[in-house]
Order: structure tokens, then C-alpha cells, then sequence
């Protein structure tokens, strides 16, 4: 145990080891209540402020509650949007003021000082500003007005047709230019796929101008408007993506924060991209976490994520994410993520991770564009062909089908939408392991929801305590709690509780055997046989419970868990326990039903136990009687047929449940080394369990809507084209109606 000492500003306790600041003045050891002490015992001390401790040790963190916080060192809210985040970070190096010193307790003070003084934290650097993309502007302003302009000179009459080659030229130039100089993002076609019927139709114009046919200004003017076209549709897909742009530089941003290492007897502090996984970091109040990790020792109060609207407690083996944010208390942690794998940069950084580029509707996507351009082109070619058309006109009509497949940029636009998901889901704590795992997510029929701990507070309550024998009801509740002492699930703390309630002892017994799901059997102190568990338990041990059949179906018709207590083989008494169901449980089922997924209760209650825990969820499938060894065969079950299963619980209590799904949703488990399951929480609250299946199936329709609004009227007309009923300047205006439709859609 610290000992406590008076802060020598204000005289208050301070406990040693939770001192808001500590400092080294005369030699000695000084704990404050918070920073505004500190400063004021060095003003009037006139002494100079001395360098602190936090650096000079790595800190003794206790396992124990934190130290309430006072208003001074409370950090500021984490819910400050990013438009009013400053654009150029504090240029000072030193650690932030919200950041308390810890140093090692007083009785065992350092010898002599650190030959050389740690590090502080670095200064973030200042980002350059990008210049201003005058020559994207240039080239996109230039090739619009001429590519569509050329067309239109058609109908200003012979004086204005020497004027259309050139203004083709320059929209054809304009075009090639910007597939040379704009980086190229991975969730586009390539480049060549988009530009080559633009091309083809450029030179098409030339070899009939050559030829001094009458088709060589019709040809330049196509080409000119395929230019055109491509140039609006890359600056439609350029702003739509600005969003997930700027979510991204913004959540990397907030990831780039110093860390304070643990090397040997002392802490220094580095940036977040140098920390490896394995090694050990401090972070105290006001500190954000840069590193996904484990807690080792310590507790503290945490923002779970960045801008997280809760706060929630994390103590030793329980995981923090990068971006999380310590608002009181100190903690010892071992990293499990860092640089790309953090959580909250896997799916947003690395190309090869994105679910927009490597996801497997955006890739089939990107695929059938590229490929497809090729057969629409041949197909169309093939077709005029028989119908006597010239070689030109041919080659013509092969490029505008081309063109209306690949150059509308449609494959950017589906891309959108799968970027948009994950980040989404990001604001309330989801985190998907990969694009594999974000699309299966959408494609959910059925969501299991394990009920204790789950939907349920996890924490049972007594509610009834009937005896059946001559024992008296406090020694039949004595002998439940000694034998649920062999067991860890929440009945048995219950019960343990209610007999320290009464400052009473459970009963010690011998040979304590659990039975998993089912109760415990032992021996009393006497050598009689102790059976407490559930009705299955009993008729397995061959104990007669036909006395308190009635009573048994009457609590459990209320929604209660009955256990029953047998002695020397004959029943002696029951305990009713009734457990609450936790907050936003109702919500989240009815996000599952908007989606059109059908939740599922699984329990280990007894049957009318648990349709009463479903009729008050308006859960109609419930599976009871399931014990933890059986969830994963009762999964499998619900997933014959084809129908993809996700299971929403914790990986303490339903890890073969979460093992057997599909779509495995796990609470509290984001940030933690393990990386099996398809979605990880940074909470436990079950509504973000069922909104990160929403989000992904919401993402899966709106990306086969942006399939069909922006592909549509590009088909339409590659096949007008190919039969002979739609003209070929029509083509590129009809994939850019279909892009433009496709746009909105994305906006709304």
C-alpha cells in the first residue's frame, strides 16, 4: 500500500503513487494535488521549475482504482470536430502540461541522477502545405470547354468546322495529360482502359482526314467529347472522394502522437511509428494512446476511442486502442499493434488492406471494367461489321462501347462507398480485421446474440431464496455459495454476495467438481453428497425434483433462473435469481431488424426463461438449454442452408460461439493480439455490435446501387451502339449520366 502525504501547496492527502504531479525540489521528493499546486508552491518558493521525475524511472504502477481527479488536470474533451483541430501542431517539445509526472515511491528514492536525461516528448512536425493544384485546374478546365465545345461548333455551319480539330486536339491532349501527371488511386482502372477509346477515336479522326472523307470532323468531335467526359467524370469522383480523404490524413494525423517507452530503469518518449509490438509503454491522464496494447498493471479511465462519446474503465489484461485517451489514472502496457496494424489505420492506410481497393465487389468491379471494355469494343466491332459499316466508322463504334464500359469512372464511385463503411464504423468503436471479413458482414442473415453479458447485465441478482427441507433458507443459501466457490460464472458471484450480505461465510465443502453450465457437485463438511445447479444437473445426479416442479416453472415463466440446492440426495431448497437486461439491448435488436438480419437468443436458461428474455427483447428465434461446450454445433446449425451467421459476444464467455460464426462480432476486444474475429468493439456496448453489422450491410446495398445506377445507361448504349439504334455520340453522354446519377445517390 502507497502512503499518503500532504501536497505542500494546499496541505490535502496525496497518495504517492497517484499524485497528479510530482517534482524534485531541495533534493526531495514533492507530490501535488495537480499542476495548478505545483506552480503555485514554485512561485512562492521563488525557486526555479525543475526538470520532473516522469522521465527519470518507469513508473511503479499500482493495480489499484485511480485517484479522483481534480477539475485542473481533467483534459480537454476529445469530442472537438476535426475542422477546428489547429492546422499546425504546438511547436514545443516538452510534454503536455495535462500529462502528470510519475515518480517511484519515497522510500525508495534514486541514488544519483540519470547519467544522461531522457528524452522529452518530440514535437510533432509541421506539415507542409500542399500547393495549390493550378495545373490539375488548368487541364481540367481546359479539356472540359473543348471537348465540349467541338461538338457544339457543328452548329455554327461550315465557318466554325476548321476550329473543331483543334479544340479535339486540345481536349485529347488535355485528357492524355491528366492520366500522365494525377496519381493514380489503386481503387481506379488503369489508366490506359479509360484513355485508349479516347485515343482510338482521335486517331480514327486523323486517318479519315487523311483519307479527306467527310467523317473526319464527326470523328474528331467524338473524341473531343470522350475527352470531355472523362475530365468531368474524374473531377465528379475527385470530390466525392474529398470526405474519405480528408477522414483519413485526419485519423492519421491523431495517430501521430509521442509514446512514452519503458527502456530498462527509465521512460523516454518517442513518436508512435517507432514503438515495436512486444514493447512497454506508460500512459497517465491526458496522454493519448498511439499504440494498440494490453494493459499490464494499473487502471485508469479511459475515452475508448478517438472522440468516443463514453468513458470506460481499463484495468490489467483488457486491451486499449491507438487514439484512446486517458482522462484520470495511470497504466503500465504491453503493444500489440503498431505503425499500419493499429486498428484504426489497418483498413485506412495500406492499399493492400483497404477494403476499396482489395475488397471483393470493388476488385470484381475493376476487374469486369477493364476486361469487359475489351469484349464490348470486339462485340461492337464484330456487329458493324456485318452491318456493312466502313472500316473507320467501325473502328469508331468499337471505341464509344469501349469508352462507356471503362472511361465513365463508375468503378470509383463503387469503391466510395466501401471506403465509406469502415471509417463509419470507426466513429463508434468497429473495428473489421480485413475487406474479406467488412464484405461477409453485409451479407448477414442471422445474428446470434449470446444473452449473459450480452444483452443481459451479466450480473444476477437474488430475487427468491425457498427452502423445501428443514435446513433454514440462510444455510441452504450458505451451502450454494460454498459450492459455486469451484465456479466463476455470475450466478455463483451472486450468490457468494448475498451471503457476505449478511455477514454471514458460504459453507466450506470438499471435492468441488464443476459441470459446466449445468451447476457443481461436492461434499459437505459432514461427507453428505451437495448438488447446486440447474434441473438437468440434478435428474443427472439422480435427485428427485418433482417437489419443486410447479414452483420451478412458475419463476422461470417470470423470467428468472432457478438454481437448486440437494442434499444427501433429496432436494432442500432453490434460489430464484433474475438478471437485468442492459441498457440499448431492445435498440440493438431493432437495428438488426431494420437491417432484414433475424437476431437469435442463445442461452443457457432454461425455455420459458429465455422466450420470456426474447419476448421482451421482440426476439421471436430463441435456442435455450445451450451449454457453453454446445454453441459452437448449435452456430453451425443455424448456418446450414447457405445463410451467412454473425454471433455478437465476449471472447471470455461465448468463444466457441464467436470460433463457429461467420461473422464473429466481439465486445471489448479491439486493440487485443488475438485476430480472429471478423469485428472488434473497443466497447461493450451490444448497439455498436449490431450497428457494425448495419453499417456493412447498408455499404453492401448502396455499392450495388452505385453498380447499377452508374454501369446502366453505359450498357444501355454500348448495346444501342452495337444494334444500331443509338448513335455514337449519345454513348459517352449516357455514361455520364449514369456517373452523375451514381454521384448523387452517393451524396444522399
Amino acid at each position: 500500500m502507497s502512503a499518503c502525504v500532504a501536497c505542500p501547496a494546499c496541505g490535502k492527502p496525496v497518495d504517492a503513487l497517484r499524485a497528479g504531479h510530482v517534482a524534485i525540489l531541495d533534493g526531495r521528493f514533492q507530490y501535488f494535488c495537480d499542476e495548478r499546486c505545483k506552480r503555485a508552491f514554485v512561485a512562492a518558493s521563488a525557486e526555479p521549475l525543475p526538470s520532473e521525475v516522469d522521465t527519470a524511472a518507469p513508473p511503479e504502477v499500482a493495480a489499484a482504482a485511480p485517484a479522483p481527479e481534480s477539475p485542473a488536470t481533467r483534459a480537454p474533451s476529445a469530442a472537438t470536430p476535426p475542422a477546428r483541430r489547429p492546422s499546425t501542431p504546438p511547436s514545443t517539445a516538452t510534454p503536455p502540461s495535462t500529462a502528470p509526472a510519475i515518480a517511484t515511491p519515497p522510500s525508495t528514492p534514486p541514488a544519483t541522477p540519470p547519467a544522461t536525461p531522457p528524452a522529452t516528448p518530440p514535437a510533432t512536425p509541421t506539415p507542409t502545405p500542399r500547393p495549390t493544384p493550378w495545373l490539375a485546374y488548368a487541364i481540367h478546365t481546359t479539356g472540359i470547354v473543348a471537348g465540349f465545345l467541338a461538338p457544339s461548333l457543328a452548329l455554327l455551319g461550315p465557318s466554325a468546322q476548321s476550329a473543331r480539330f483543334g479544340l479535339a486536339t486540345l481536349a485529347v491532349l488535355a485528357c492524355s495529360a491528366r492520366a500522365a501527371i494525377a496519381p493514380r488511386d489503386p481503387s481506379d482502372v488503369h489508366p490506359l482502359a479509360a484513355l485508349a477509346p479516347v485515343l482510338v477515336l482521335w486517331g480514327a479522326a486523323l486517318y479519315a482526314r487523311g483519307l479527306a472523307t467527310d467523317r473526319a470532323l464527326v470523328l474528331a468531335s467524338l473524341a473531343a467529347l470522350a475527352g470531355g467526359v472523362q475530365l468531368v467524370s474524374a473531377v465528379l469522383v475527385d470530390r466525392a472522394r474529398e470526405g474519405v480523404r480528408t477522414a483519413r490524413a485526419w485519423i492519421t494525423e491523431r495517430l501521430d502522437v509521442p509514446v512514452r517507452v519503458v527502456h530498462g530503469e527509465s521512460t523516454r518518449w518517442v513518436s508512435a511509428g517507432q514503438v515495436k509490438p512486444g514493447e512497454e509503454i506508460v500512459a497517465s491522464a491526458g496522454d493519448t494512446m498511439g499504440v494498440d496494447a494490453r494493459v499490464t498493471a494499473g487502471e485508469a479511465v479511459v475515452t475508448p476511442w478517438m472522440d468516443a462519446p463514453v468513458e470506460v474503465s481499463r484495468r490489467e489484461g483488457e486491451p486499449v486502442v491507438a487514439g484512446a485517451r486517458v482522462t484520470s489514472g495511470t497504466i503500465r502496457a504491453v503493444t500489440t499493434w503498431a505503425g499500419a496494424d493499429r486498428a484504426w489505420l489497418k483498413l485506412v492506410s495500406s492499399p493492400l488492406l483497404r477494403p476499396d481497393v482489395v475488397g471483393p465487389i470493388p476488385r470484381l468491379v475493376r476487374r469486369a471494367l477493364e476486361r469487359g471494355a475489351v469484349v464490348a469494343a470486339l462485340v461492337v466491332a464484330g456487329l458493324g461489321m456485318l452491318n456493312g459499316a466502313s472500316g473507320v466508322d467501325v473502328l469508331a463504334m468499337a471505341a464509344v462501347a469501349a469508352f462507356c464500359v471503362a472511361g465513365s469512372g463508375a468503378a470509383g464511385i463503387v469503391a466510395l462507398h466501401q471506403a465509406r463503411g469502415p471509417i463509419a464504423a470507426l466513429a463508434h468503436g468497429v473495428v473489421f480485421r480485413d475487406a474479406e471479413a467488412f464484405d461477409l458482414a453485409g451479407q448477414t442473415d442471422i445474428a446470434v446474440l449470446c444473452a449473459r453479458g450480452t444483452v443481459l447485465r451479466g450480473a444476477p441478482e437474488i430475487v427468491a431464496l425457498e427452502t423445501l427441507s428443514v435446513l433454514p433458507s440462510q444455510r441452504v443459501l450458505a451451502l450454494a455459495a460454498g459450492a459455486s466457490m469451484a465456479s466463476s460464472l455470475p450466478p455463483g458471484a451472486a450468490l457468494r454476495d448475498a451471503v457476505r450480505a449478511t455477514c454471514d461465510a458460504p459453507e466450506a465443502v470438499r471435492h468441488a467438481t464443476d459441470h459446466l453450465g449445468l451447476g457443481v457437485t461436492a461434499l459437505t463438511a459432514r461427507g453428505e453428497p451437495l448438488v447446486v445447479g440447474s434441473r438437468a444437473l440434478l435428474l443427472h445426479e439422480k435427485v428427485s425434483i418433482a417437489l419443486a416442479e410447479g414452483r420451478v416453472a412458475e419463476l422461470e415463466a417470470e423470467g428468472r433462473s432457478v438454481t437448486l440446492v440437494a442434499v444427501g440426495g433429496k432436494l432442500v431448497g432453490l434460489v430464484a435469481l433474475q438478471d437485468a437486461l442492459r441498457p440499448g439491448a431492445r435498440a440493438a435488436v431493432q437495428r438488426l431488424l431494420d437491417a432484414a438480419i433475424e437476431p437469435v437468443l442463445l442461452s443457457g436458461e432454461a425455455r420459458e426463461t429465455c422466450a420470456t428474455i426474447g419476448r421482451a427483447l421482440d426476439i421471436e428465434h430463441v435456442r435455450p438449454d445451450v451449454l457453453p461446450a454446445d454453441q459452437d454445433a448449435e452456430v453451425r446449425a443455424l448456418g446450414e442452408g447457405g445463410r451467412v451467421v454473425a454471433v455478437l459476444g465476449h471472447p471470455e464467455e461465448d468463444g466457441g460461439a464467436l470460433f463457429a460464426a461467420a461473422v464473429s462480432v466481439a465486445l471489448g476486444a479491439a486493440g487485443a493480439t488475438p485476430g480472429e474475429w471478423a469485428v472488434s468493439l473497443a466497447s461493450d456496448d451490444v448497439r455498436d455490435a449490431a450497428r457494425a453489422l448495419s453499417i456493412a450491410k447498408e455499404t453492401r446495398e448502396k455499392t450495388l446501387a452505385a453498380i447499377a445506377l452508374a454501369l446502366a445507361p453505359g450498357a444501355v448504349a454500348a448495346v444501342g451502339i452495337a444494334l444500331g439504334f443509338v448513335p455514337p455520340a449519345l454513348g459517352p453522354l449516357l455514361a455520364l449520366a449514369g456517373l452523375a446519377a451514381a454521384v448523387v445517390h452517393a451524396r444522399r
